[in-house]
């Protein structure tokens, strides 16, 4: 009967961990409002058109704007959860929605900070990036263009933030809008057997929002394989 009672008690605990975790991730300020703070970092101001944003609004959008004062804006550093609107984090009018109390700070750097653009090749072929550097935050295009010289092009391989504007990662010609450095190789084929073009062709971004779905499967999971020890206990 002891172990029985302390079994339960141990699953009890468990699945009060669980509700526990999930409420605080998701409970909203006491006063029903969540709060928008700003500030900024380096030669520059930020501001946001609302304090804060009622938890029951169904429309509760905040917009951010970054002034440069000397400096140049570099991205937003946001802490807390939120949905992007419109723009992203290397944008100076950025639009969310706050899921959560949102801390969002404006950095500035003291230079104009640019990307750095490096292109390569697998295979017989060449590649070219025009232009070949853009202003950090300053949401310019890229080109990038692989060209045949005996074998066929295959596939894009990036390693970047970015979204595509043109073409796909198995075209030869490309436009992306990249938010952080460039890593870019144009896949050419070989006397190998040719690899098999993949990812996903709508571009790879920053998260806009937290996920806690992982947690909460696992937290779940464990409630339930503590509860098939109990049951295992019980019928010994």
């Amino acid at each position: 009967m002891r172990k029985l009672i302390s079994v339960a008690l141990v699953v009890l605990m468990v699945l009060a961990f669980t509700t526990a975790s999930f409420s605080a991730l998701n409970s909203p300020s006491t006063d029903g409002k969540y709060s928008v703070a700003v500030s900024s970092e380096g030669e520059g101001s930020a501001s946001s058109d609302k304090g804060s944003v009622d938890v029951s609004s169904e429309n509760g959008q905040v917009t951010l704007s970054a002034s440069e004062a000397g400096g140049f804006f570099t991205k937003w550093i946001i802490t807390g959860t939120y949905r992007i609107v419109s723009g992203d984090l290397y944008s100076p009018v950025l639009v969310i929605e706050p899921t959560s109390d949102i801390e969002a700070v404006a950095s500035f750097s003291e230079e104009e900070d640019y990307l750095t653009i490096n292109v390569d090749k697998k295979g017989e072929g060449n590649v070219t990036a025009t232009p070949n550097k853009i202003a950090k935050g300053s949401g310019e295009t890229v080109t990038l263009t692989a060209e045949e010289t005996g074998k066929a092009f295959v596939k894009w391989i990036l390693a970047c933030e970015y979204d595509i504007v043109e073409g796909s990662l198995t075209t030869k010609t490309l436009v992306i809008r990249p938010y952080t450095d460039i890593n870019a190789t144009a896949v050419f084929e070989t006397d190998e057997p040719a690899p098999v073009p993949s990812g996903d062709d709508s571009g790879s971004t920053s998260p806009k929002t937290g996920d806690y779905s992982v947690l909460m499967i696992a937290l779940v999971l464990m409630a339930m394989g503590l509860g098939a020890f109990a049951v295992k206990k019980i019928k010994e």
